[in-house]
């Protein structure tokens, strides 16, 4: 039986895995990135932690995957496939964007796996998005293609966006000093939050991320102040997602930041931000939004995606031997 390595590589930290065909991540292990040089570091450090000795891997990274190299987009570090491959002895390396990961996981998340945002509606069949803030803002699609279903990665993170309202607007101009271009990222991330909570709040010491999160759990008005409006940014990017897939089969968050923000994530507001699109407020009000809380969903895709390939290469040995 073929063992699999799976390793989510992001931004601050990186999950890793093994699984067996059909199965679901087993022995998960996570490294802060800051401890190891690069991507090779952390995969001999993990194999070497766990003994495990995997005929194959498949990576998902937080970055464009376009050929052997493979560059991380909000952290200095580059590897090749061709070099992992061979440095640790697999048959075969695979690799793909980490919220591509996420989307292969939508079909085999389980009801305890979710959390539904706002009132409860059936999934119809069609797209599903996935997207979620995190040291960056990942965004994905799942897609019916008859029987199966198809993944498609994107970079819509880094799509141009702006104010919707008065209080928006007058944080966006104080951003707007600082930046050529304000992309959906730059407010819907970790730092994305920290630069709304010094937008809206000049002249306070800047927090991080966590730190606003903690200060708005504990009543405060600056941080509370800042984590609405966060929120309010993400469900109209969130509702942005859903008219660009047409995203009927839901919508669903991922991402540390949003799973940390707990009771902060408010619902009504998540919503109403998700809906107010005219004129297609009708058609946004029947999509389902849901919280991912489970910690790895994008070793659940990679596994998903293991699983897949496996299946083709049966498929070939098959044909070959007919």
């Amino acid at each position: 039986m073929t063992s699999v390595l799976l390793a989510d590589i992001g931004g601050s930290t990186t999950r890793f895995a093994v699984s067996a065909p059909g199965g679901r991540p087993q022995e998960i292990g996570i490294i802060d990135n800051d401890s190891v040089s690069g991507a090779e570091a952390a995969i001999r450090r993990s194999l070497d932690e766990t003994g495990a000795r995997p005929d194959m891997a498949v990576l998902a990274v937080a970055g464009p995957i376009d050929g052997d190299e493979i560059r991380l987009t909000n952290r200095s570090w580059r590897f090749r496939l061709t070099q992992v491959r061979s440095r640790f002895g697999f048959s075969s390396v695979h690799a793909l964007n980490d919220f591509e990961a996420v989307a292969h996981a939508l079909a085999g998340l389980r009801p305890s796996d979710l959390k539904v945002l706002g009132r409860a509606a059936e999934a119809r069949r069609g797209p599903k998005v996935v997207l979620g803030p995190g040291t960056g803002l990942g965004v994905a699609a799942l897609l019916p293609n008859g029987k199966e279903r198809i993944a498609v990665a994107s970079e819509a993170g880094h799509v141009s966006f702006g104010p919707a309202c008065a209080e928006e607007r007058a944080i966006f101009a104080r951003l707007e000093g600082g930046a050529d271009l304000i992309t959906a990222e730059t407010v819907i991330s970790g730092p994305g939050l920290e630069r709304i909570y010094g937008a809206a709040n000049p002249g306070h010491v800047p927090l991080e991320a966590k730190a606003i999160v903690a200060e708005a759990g504990a009543g405060d008005p600056a941080a509370r102040t800042a984590v609405r409006c966060f929120v309010r940014l993400l469900g109209r990017f969130a509702g942005d997602m859903a008219l660009a897939f047409k995203a009927t089969g839901g919508v669903y968050l991922a991402g540390g930041v949003a799973r940390k923000l707990g009771p902060l994530l408010d619902e009504v507001l998540f919503r109403t931000a998700f809906e107010n699109h005219p004129p297609y407020q009708r058609l946004l009000a029947t999509i389902p939004t849901s919280l991912v809380t489970c910690l790895e969903p994008g070793l659940i895709g990679c596994a998903a995606l293991a699983e897949q390939v496996m299946g083709r290469e049966q498929d070939r040995e098959t044909l070959r031997a007919g």
